[in-house]
């Protein structure tokens, strides 16, 4: 059985249609999120739309929690309020109501899936945990996968058993993750990178032969650019996409 796992598409069709096709390529069997379906981009009800349509199972990201939570807004930066203000007048009530109705967690296939870090945040970032913590939270995982986003960037957690945890490279292509211990991966981000390469990323796991692979996806981000300055989107969010590296 193949997973694609998608992280953080924050409204940013093309890069999911991409991710999608791509994932259509590869014969995927299942289609999971770790979150954070809306935010920054310039397309939330046609991303919602699409994840709807192709049956894609979602947890809940601190963006996708905050559409309907006004209050949470004072818990972002100034240049996230106008984006959240717009991305609740683009999206239909089925739509948000489809958001408001994701869980926190989700566990498919022995991996278990967060937004931000385990057991169950959507607003802890990953570098924000030192690595003896991080640690500590997947010896009681009873899963040895645990897969997270939020950070919009690669990262491979291993914890061998009776040993230290290490980190290792992420990457586009495949890797094999050792059945003898567990692993806490971050998933990187379809729509908003920040690892220096503007290509959108997801992951296939494949549960059977342990092997996870990184795909990157190349898709036209100028449109998505000129959608975001049109919409009068903060302009660091198209910046964040045009200023990869190319």
């Amino acid at each position: 059985m193949k997973i694609a796992i998608f992280s953080d598409i924050h409204a940013n069709l093309q890069a999911f249609e991409a991710c999608l096709r791509d994932a259509e390529a590869m014969k995927v069997d299942v289609l999971l999120s770790t979150g954070d379906i809306v935010g920054y981009g310039p397309n939330p009800e046609e991303v919602v739309s699409l994840a709807r349509s192709v049956g894609i199972e979602s947890i809940m990201g601190n963006h996708d929690y905050a559409i309907n939570n006004i209050a949470a807004d004072k818990y972002f930066n100034p240049y996230v309020q106008p984006v959240l203000t717009i991305t609740r007048r683009l999206l239909s009530d089925a739509s948000l109501e489809f958001l408001d109705r994701l869980p926190l967690t989700m566990e498919r296939a022995g991996a278990f899936l967060v937004h931000g870090f385990p057991p169950a945040s959507f607003k802890t970032y990953l570098f924000m945990v030192p690595r003896r913590g991080i640690a500590r939270v997947l010896s009681s995982m009873k899963q040895d996968m645990v897969i997270v986003g939020h950070t919009h960037e690669l990262a491979h957690y291993q914890l061998p058993k009776g040993k230290e945890i290490v980190s290792l490279p992420l990457g586009q292509g495949k890797i094999f993750l050792n059945p003898d211990a567990k692993h806490l991966i971050n998933a990187g981000s379809v729509g908003q990178p920040r690892d220096g390469d503007y290509r959108a990323k997801y992951l296939i796991w494949d549960p059977g032969s342990r092997e996870l692979e990184v795909r990157f996806c190349d898709y036209p981000v100028e449109d998505v650019v000129r959608r975001i300055l049109e919409l009068g989107l903060p302009e660091t969010y198209a910046q964040r996409l045009f200023a990869r590296n190319r």
